[in-house]
């Protein structure tokens, strides 16, 4: 997938396209989650993908709906979750002890 400047900086390209596979997004949609990533504002989003401010918000709203999210918090943190559970469960060990 071709990030377009929305890789959010904290994932390498794999894990990105994993997380993105993860969360089912559209590839219009991981660019839009990218940038809010980067804490990017919904008129920097327009900018930034040469689209209407509206645009960027009736994709925000696919989104939410998609990952039946309420806010913007919400869709970082299930991001961080599957990059957590998925990509990279080794950095994280206290998420993943044998303990039952």
């Amino acid at each position: 997938m071709d990030d377009g400047g929305c890789l959010p900086p904290l994932f390498s390209q794999d894990e990105w396209d994993a997380i993105v596979h993860a969360l089912r997004l559209s590839p219009r949609q991981a660019e839009i989650v990218g940038l809010v990533l980067q804490c990017r504002t919904d008129k920097e989003i327009a900018a930034a993908l040469n689209i209407e401010h509206c645009t960027v918000r009736t994709h925000m709203e696919e989104c939410k709906s998609r990952l039946a999210a309420k806010g913007r918090i919400s869709i970082v943190c299930q991001t961080f979750w599957v990059f957590r559970h998925i990509c990279d469960p080794e950095r994280f060990p206290w998420d993943h002890n044998d303990s039952k």
